[in-house]
């Protein structure tokens, strides 16, 4: 179940990198240009979440798997990023906190 919450923490990740892209802002919000600041934060919030994902895999699978299963669920996390960017973009940032606040719950509750 834990993985679960390392497989949510990178589809938030992923898309708060891909929020911090001035073409994917545009789509979301309909706003061309983006403040440096917000461009750094999103960057800072979406790395610090891939870093989580990754300590989570290691500690619960140790350092060969657990980077292996961070690495096929950021991948899994990217695609589907990416399509829900081509399909429907305004939806990401539900997505967003929706994986942030799931990825809470499993660690409460786990």
């Amino acid at each position: 179940m834990i993985a679960a919450g390392a497989m949510l923490l990178g589809v938030a990740g992923m898309a708060s990198l891909s929020l911090a892209m001035e073409r994917h802002h545009e789509q979301i919000w309909g706003k061309a240009r983006l403040q440096a600041w917000r461009v750094w934060a999103l960057r800072a919030v979406g790395w610090a979440l891939l870093i989580t994902a990754a300590v989570t895999t290691v500690r619960l699978q140790g350092t060969s798997m657990g980077l292996t299963l961070w690495a096929m669920e950021i991948s899994l996390a990217a695609v589907c990023v990416g399509l829900l960017l081509s399909y429907v973009p305004r939806v990401l940032p539900w997505l967003l906190a929706a994986a942030l606040l799931a990825a809470w719950v499993i660690t409460l509750v786990y």
